[in-house]
């Protein structure tokens, strides 16, 4: 963190040393003029003493008056040139820190990804060896132990397979070669099926409460639409405590489809709700978190929904856990 705050520091030193030195030189400027002033002033009064042979002063004389007038326009064009180089010392100066503090930002969010993706990688991976080697060295392993293994072997794939396909998916996107289909998609029959996957992958510790009206229909990429549902779905498990039951609503009104999921996980502030739908952004530090995923999901949710005309918006859940709601445009 010190290493990494470092040309931030040195930015700061840096300005602090140029706005001494802007400060000073104005000063000297200033102080310049000012003797200069003082000293035609009083050239020009021994001049006319000399010339005329007479102490009586020439303080109303045109030869002052020019010397005046040449002064205030020296110090006009102190102030005004000064003025211009503060302002744009001052604009630099914020553009600057702007741009180092977004890179500080981007530079860390790399790194969440990149402790988060080696950690879920290595997960499955990890889990799926000690099931075959188990399996290996128990050559007479009961069968149902050897399909507990091996179906959770295959959730571990699954679940690989799915982090994969969502870092493929966000590549598309950041390279605009993502395509959007216009077929007639049934969310209905969307939702149901990723909810039917999700019973099974979490089991008994999360019930599932669906209130899903039939044939609703939307315009869309039916891929793309099962990986908004997916990625919410995976996201309403990963946040609830276990022994909770998620909410999951499927309406429609006059324009437009809804889809909506509730957990019942700790929530998310309301300085970073809009936040979690940025690429690599998940709330906190990767090294003290303790949920999956990789900063993904929800920035996939958000991108291919906007491609789709629509929209996402979460809300506190009562009385702890979010909302997220979906609008769609339906079908004509």
């Amino acid at each position: 963190m010190k290493f990494q705050r470092r040309p931030l520091l040195i930015f700061y030193l840096l300005v602090a040393y140029i706005f001494a030195s802007f400060t000073w030189w104005i000063f000297f400027l200033f102080r310049i003029s000012t003797e200069a002033y003082q000293e035609k002033k009083e050239l020009t009064q021994l001049n006319h003493i000399y010339q005329n042979n007479a102490p009586e002063s020439i303080e109303n004389s045109s030869a002052i008056s020019r010397i005046d007038k040449e002064y205030r326009r020296n110090i006009y064009m102190i102030l005004g040139e000064g003025s211009v180089f503060l302002i744009i010392l001052l604009v630099v100066t914020l553009k600057t820190n702007q741009s180092l503090r977004r890179e500080y930002k981007v530079n860390r969010q790399q790194k969440n990804f990149l402790l988060s993706i080696t950690h879920e990688l290595r997960s499955p991976i990890a889990s799926s060896k000690v099931a075959l080697q188990t399996m290996l060295r128990r050559e007479t392993l009961p069968r149902d132990k050897v399909e507990l293994l091996l179906n959770n072997s295959l959730q571990d794939m699954d679940r690989l397979q799915g982090l994969v396909e969502n870092i493929l998916l966000a590549a598309k996107i950041e390279d605009h070669n993502f395509q959007i289909g216009s077929d007639a998609c049934d969310l209905s029959e969307i939702v149901l099926s990723v909810v039917e996957k999700a019973k099974e992958a979490a089991g008994m510790r999360h019930s599932f409460q669906t209130q899903i009206k039939p044939e609703v229909m939307v315009i869309g990429d039916r891929m793309g639409l099962t990986s908004v549902i997916t990625n919410l779905v995976e996201n309403a498990i990963k946040y609830s405590a276990d022994a909770t039951t998620i909410r999951v609503n499927v309406s429609e009104e006059k324009s437009h489809a809804v889809f909506t999921i509730a957990d019942n996980g700790f929530g998310i502030p309301d300085e970073e709700k809009k936040k979690v739908f940025q690429k690599f952004y998940r709330v906190g530090q990767e090294e003290t978190r303790q949920t999956k995923g990789t900063g993904l999901g929800l920035y996939i949710v958000g991108r291919i929904l906007e491609l789709h005309k629509g929209r996402v918006t979460v809300k506190d859940n009562q009385p702890s856990g979010s909302v997220f709601e979906v609008i769609l445009p339906k079908a004509a």
